[in-house]
């Protein structure tokens, strides 16, 4: 009973930030980790996934959702200084690197806690997290530290840190042996039969519940991410051949290593379990009830929260629409009540759990043309704006209905199952596994991952509803992709756009496929796009650490940004011919 208490305690404390910490001289202590003398290690993992799905929620509200043109911003600031027009505040950069980095801590001190304990599979979820946290910080900055993070070296002299910056390609190769072994160490405590072996409390694990057959089907399915993620990069840059500088691993071929994983997941047998099914999801709680468990948008004005308007690229892609233009020549796509319209288009069952009302706002206005299209845009009748906005869970629109509370979910999905569809769907249409490179195997697949991404967002349907039947139609028949249907040289194009719009709401996830792939195909030329009509390939470091790393950052910077923090730089694993190549159409 003394062990449930203090872990509920510590749970709390972290939920609100009160061991939180997010200066790096001062992680060299660790004050916002856990109390490692009271809490054992498996009283780390709740508070860990709580504040890391908590900001990846508001990352992706505040940064991807207009990056990735889901949505654009509808205030009318001075010269149309908003995100989707590629103007990032110094606010927005830090908030990866603030929220993030302390709970990476968590999880590194949660593993040396585990290695005291002689808890491999607790060391094991500790990978898990630190893998998880890791790729997300860096694939938002490039290089950055790990390999001394949370045990950072303080100078006497200057009293500042000075802690090296991992390159993006060696931070992989650790993540890549963290996860192996991780799923061996679970693999040997499933094998292990003896009944006094380490269990996981369903009390310090809100999200699988202790099922520990559970975090090894995420951690494998974290992994196919990650191989993923790397894959073109490494193909081009060493045949496919990742050396890890691992003595237990040396290296491995990501092709042979995707396609080994896809195997284990179609038998649901071998030596990588990986999700099965949406149950599988690590869903994270929250609560309107308990003030620890809010969501980060709880407190939110309806203004603040309907700041957002979706996108008319969005709009296009997810429902039947006619093409118009307004009074001031902008292009816009009007809502249609039935089906069949423009190029046989079907509506996405998704649409309604995304945004409520139906008329899109173009990216990349000008300051003047938006508050124009804004004016025109307003109901007489209604007194507001006919723009679609984010749903709060209820009912505002006669056209479409609110049937999922975004602002206030009581879950939200760390990772979909459909994006595990997605990533195998993608491996058989670059023929990256035999067992799926025909056409009929990965359009299968797709079909799938599409269907399962319909029924893990919108409760009103099942598989058989008809307008789930109709969009699994329309994206393999219709003509879609590049004004063709589905078809091995369009493939990738509508595996990717069908992607991105799954992982709605799944932190930077369609952020990295897009700089990795250059899909969805997305326009970055508008008139008012700044940073050289470059979707933007990062977020600049925060602009203190040249003051608080001023030994290490500037090597950084020199490395691998030319000398400058910019948004322009490519990601190690972004750097490939194709993904340039696509994501230069968009400024054409």
């Amino acid at each position: 009973m003394k062990k449930t208490v203090y872990i509920l305690m510590f749970a709390a404390m972290l939920a609100t930030g009160l061991v939180s910490c997010s200066k790096f001289d001062d992680m060299s202590k660790n004050p916002y980790a856990l109390d490692q003398d009271l809490a054992p290690a498996e009283g780390f993992i709740h508070p860990i996934m709580f504040k890391t799905e908590y900001n990846m929620l508001g990352v992706f509200r505040n940064i991807t959702i207009m990056l990735m043109q889901y949505g654009v911003s509808v205030s009318s600031e001075n010269a149309s200084i908003v995100i989707d027009n590629y103007e990032v505040p110094e606010g927005v950069v830090d908030d990866m690197w603030t929220t993030f980095y302390p709970q990476l801590g968590n999880a590194i001190a949660m593993y040396d806690k585990a290695v005291k304990e002689n808890n491999a599979p607790m060391q094991a979820v500790a990978m898990i997290l630190q893998s998880l946290l890791i790729t997300q910080i860096t694939d938002t900055y490039g290089d950055v530290p790990f390999s001394e993070a949370g045990r950072f070296a303080v100078s006497d002299d200057l009293g500042t840190y000075t802690t090296a910056y991992d390159t993006q390609k060696s931070i992989y190769c650790k993540v890549v042996c963290m996860l192996e072994e991780a799923n061996s160490l679970l693999d040997a405590w499933e094998k292990n039969e003896d009944a006094s072996k380490p269990t996981l409390s369903p009390v310090c694990d809100l999200t699988y519940k202790g099922d520990l057959s559970k975090w090894r089907r995420f951690g494998n399915s974290l992994y196919a991410r990650v191989l993923m993620r790397i894959a073109m990069k490494v193909i081009e840059e060493d045949g496919g051949i990742l050396t890890l500088g691992d003595e237990k691993y040396g290296a491995i071929g990501v092709q042979t290593k995707l396609a080994e994983l896809y195997n284990c997941f179609s038998t649901n047998s071998g030596k990588y379990p990986q999700m099965r099914s949406r149950a599988d999801r690590p869903m994270i709680h929250f609560s309107q009830d308990n003030e620890v468990e809010n969501t980060p948008f709880y407190g939110w004005t309806n203004g603040a929260w309907h700041s957002v308007g979706v996108c008319d690229y969005m709009l296009r892609q997810m429902l039947d629409y006619t093409e118009a233009v307004d009074l001031h020549g902008n292009t816009i796509y009007k809502y249609k009540a039935s089906t069949g319209g423009a190029g046989g288009h079907a509506e996405d069952p998704r649409y309604d759990c995304f945004w409520r009302k139906a008329f899109g706002i173009p990216v990349h206005m000008l300051n003047e043309a938006r508050v124009a299209y804004m004016a025109e845009h307003v109901s007489a009748g209604e007194g507001n704006s006919l723009v679609g906005r984010l749903p709060n869970g209820s009912v505002e629109s006669s056209i479409t209905k609110a049937m999922y509370d975004l602002k206030n979910a009581e879950y939200y999905p760390m990772m979909q199952y459909s994006e595990l569809l997605f990533i195998y769907a993608e491996v058989g249409a670059r023929g990256w596994a035999a067992a799926i490179s025909d056409m009929t195997s990965y359009q299968a697949l797709f079909r799938s991952a599409v269907q399962e991404s319909i029924l893990e967002w919108n409760p009103d349907v099942t598989a058989s509803s008809s307008e789930v039947t109709k969009y699994l139609t329309y994206v393999t028949n219709g003509k879609k992709w590049s004004g063709s249907k589905f078809s091995a040289s369009n493939a990738i194009e509508a595996i990717l756009s069908e992607k991105w719009i799954s992982t709605f709401f799944i932190g930077i996830e369609s952020w990295c496929d897009y700089r990795r792939t250059g899909y969805p195909l997305l326009k970055t030329n508008g008139p008012a796009a700044g940073n050289d009509k470059i979707l933007p390939t990062r977020l600049r470091y925060p602009s203190d650490e040249q003051y608080r790393n001023p030994v290490s950052y500037p090597d950084a910077l020199n490395r691998w940004l030319g000398g400058t923090n910019n948004l322009q730089t490519d990601m190690w694993w972004a750097s490939t011919a194709e993904s340039k190549a696509n994501r230069l159409l968009g400024r054409q």
